[in-house]
This record gives structure tokens, sequence and C-alpha cells, in this order.
């Protein structure tokens, strides 16, 4: 067992932060850099909710560059379906960010992103983080090729109703050029009436059956896997 993550671990579990600052201060420069991945793949993934955001916000604030990919050990929280973004921590990492670099919000929910499970996780993420833009949502969404990212593109066009903004994401989506990109680019194509898209679809929508699609997100998953959805 790693002497430097026992006792991180139990720094962690005892909520000393200032123990567990005086600990990564002291370590020498190759000891830092393996502190840097055992905390990001071995440390947090072990947390539950409140005490992986208490961890990371600490380690955030005592040095963000080295501490952020640590965002993707959230993946356990996502899977368990225990993750809760509701919580005084993830509110001042949010402050503090805000304050110290801007920039690393989008860097860190970016991180985030391809963890979330379900779309009430999605939408909690971007409540915290107040990413509120729905084109800088979808440029998020846009960098995931899952079922559920092209669900939430899709109720995401739906919402801003710009055709410009829809033919863009269809061109980002054809180049994966698979079965799901494509009919995830034929639904779009279908709402939005795009016809100048350079591709060929198999799938095809009627009119009356776009309103059934987004029903809810099991009628869109039946329709993306090339079925025909239930009216």
């Amino acid at each position: 067992m790693n002497y430097n993550k026992e006792k991180a671990l139990t720094l962690i579990n005892a909520r000393d932060w200032n123990g567990l600052e005086r600990m990564l201060k002291s370590l020498s420069n190759m000891e830092f850099r393996r502190m840097e991945r055992v905390m990001r793949e071995e440390v947090l993934t072990d947390l539950e909710n409140d005490l992986f955001w208490e961890t990371f916000l600490h380690i955030i604030i005592f040095k963000r560059a080295a501490f952020i990919s640590g965002a993707t050990a959230v993946k356990h929280l996502a899977e368990e379906g225990t993750l809760n973004f509701n919580t005084e921590s993830v509110e001042k990492l949010y402050g503090h960010l805000k304050e110290t670099n801007t920039e690393s919000i989008v860097k860190l929910c970016n991180m985030m992103t391809p963890a979330m499970q379900t779309e009430k996780q999605m939408t909690s993420m971007f409540q915290a983080f107040h990413i509120d833009n729905e084109v800088t949502q979808l440029s998020m969404l846009l960098k995931m090729d899952t079922p559920l990212s092209y669900y939430l593109i899709f109720k995401t066009l739906k919402l801003i109703e710009d055709k410009v903004i829809a033919r863009k994401c269809c061109m980002v989506i054809i180049k994966r050029r698979d079965d799901r990109a494509f009919n995830a680019v034929c639904l779009i194509k279908a709402y939005f009436d795009l016809d100048d898209l350079p591709a060929r679809f198999s799938l095809k929508i009627e009119q009356y059956e776009l309103s059934h699609i987004d029903r809810n997100y099991e009628t869109f998953l039946h329709v993306l896997e090339g079925k025909r959805p239930s009216v």
C-alpha cells in the first residue's frame, strides 16, 4: 500500500485539511506527481459524495492545475446514483473558480460530462456550475458519443430553435460515421427540416412522428436505435 495514499486518506477521513496541505507540501516533485495520479485514480474514487466534494474543493484550492483532472473521479458517484451537486462544497468550489480562474469552470464540466449517467445529473451539473448558455452546453454534449448526449442535444436544439446551430451540430456528429450518429442526425434533420446535409440516411421519420420522439428518453432511444416510434 502506498504510504502517502494511506496518509492522505487518514487526513481526508478526519477532514484535517490543514494536515493534508502540509503533507502535500512536504512531498518531493516526484512524489507529488505520483500523488496527482493516486488522488485521481485511487483516493477520490473511494469517497462518498459529500466527502468527495469537500476533498476536491480543498485540493483545488491548494493547487488547481495539478488536481483538476480529479473531476473525472466523479464517475463512481454517477454510476452508483449517489452523485449530488447540491452541496456547500460544490457551491464554494464554483465561487472559488469564478474568482480565481473562470475558464476552469467549463474545463471542469467538460471533464465531468462523460461521466454523467442521467439527464438529471447532467442538468444538475449545468445548474451547479452556472453553465446557462445553451451553445456552451451543446459544445460539451457534442464531445460525448452516447444516447444520453444525443437526447440532450436534441432537446437543447428544440429549446433554442436555431437551424444554423442545428446544422453545425449535425456536421460534428456526421463525422463519427456510425449508425447511431447517422440516426441522431436524421432526427435533427427531420425536426428542423434541414435539406443540405452531406450524407444519406436510412432512417425515415414521418412528420407526425416528430412530436413523439422526445416524449421521454426511452422513446428517443427507441428511434435512435433505428426503430419506429410508438404513437
